[in-house]
């Protein structure tokens, strides 16, 4: 019952459209009229300038941080418990009800599920992969999945289970993150990836 609990509470935290609340309220535009239409963090920074942007982006970290850290700190959820309330936040940021079913990419939300389970490790991988393919790929969609990829490597070869969740376990979540971001940018994966030529990267020509 109280894994349903959490469920319910995670996959409502999730779904509620923080992008495009904080950008109304304080700037009077809507986040969906600019850039892919997408109601998330990156559009709200495009759309209402870099505070309000930071602030949404820190919330929409929120909304998927608290449930699932909650469930397992103070309630004892772990393993395939743990898996499905730490699902439910990419679920309803997806398929918001506050939307018709219709939300954003969830990658801040894929994000912040990681580092509620895995805390500072998982920043620094995901941070980090992130700089890298961003310095080398052109473009966005295949540059989140392959970080998003790098990170399961990653996590597969560095053993990176805990109290909570095991490496099978971690396996399982990773395909179903891996799912919802493919679907989730599935115009955008139509394209090939576009990788940066090296004289790109330094900004110097070989003539």
């Amino acid at each position: 019952m109280v894994t349903l609990i959490f469920s319910i509470i995670a996959f409502f935290s999730g779904a509620i459209p923080f992008s495009i609340i904080f950008t109304k309220i304080l700037s009077g535009k809507d986040v969906r009229e600019v850039g892919d239409n997408n109601p998330g963090a990156v559009n709200a920074w495009k759309t209402a300038g870099a505070l309000i942007g930071m602030s949404v982006m820190f919330v929409e970290f929120l909304k998927a941080i608290l449930p699932i850290w909650l469930a397992y700190q103070y309630f004892d959820i772990s393993g395939y418990d743990l898996v499905l309330v730490s699902a439910m936040p990419i679920l309803g940021h997806s398929f918001s009800p506050f939307l018709k079913f219709k939300g954003g990419k969830a990658l801040a939300v894929t994000a912040a599920m990681w580092l509620a389970l895995f805390n500072v490790e998982s920043a620094i991988v995901i941070f980090g992969l992130l700089a890298i393919m961003y310095t080398i790929q052109k473009n966005d969609a295949w540059t989140v999945n392959l970080v998003h990829f790098g990170f399961f490597l990653y996590g597969m070869i560095t053993n990176i289970s805990n109290q909570y969740i095991s490496n099978t376990q971690f396996m399982f979540l990773w395909i179903f993150a891996s799912l919802m971001m493919i679907y989730n940018h599935k115009n955008e994966l139509q394209s090939f990836p576009q990788f940066k030529k090296f004289r790109d990267l330094f900004g110097v020509k070989f003539d």
